[in-house]
């Protein structure tokens, strides 16, 4: 059950980090020179690659759970 809300949480947050960063970018709250750093592009797909870590560790801890 946890890995589920895990997936359905992180895994929407990850997928929008990485396939749609400029929409991300423009409902961030930092200021607008900021946002035109090519740094906080790089910053935001790399967090989206994290959280999808986070997903894909939780499926796995949920699977070996599963055989204890």
């Amino acid at each position: 059950m946890v890995a589920i809300l895990i997936t359905l949480i992180f895994g929407s947050i990850s997928y929008m980090l990485l396939k749609h960063p400029e929409g991300a970018i423009q409902m961030s709250s930092f200021s607008d020179k900021f946002k035109k750093k090519p740094f906080f592009k790089m910053f935001l797909k790399f967090m989206g690659w994290w959280f999808l870590l986070l997903v894909i560790a939780a499926w796995i801890v949920a699977i070996i759970s599963l055989f204890e």
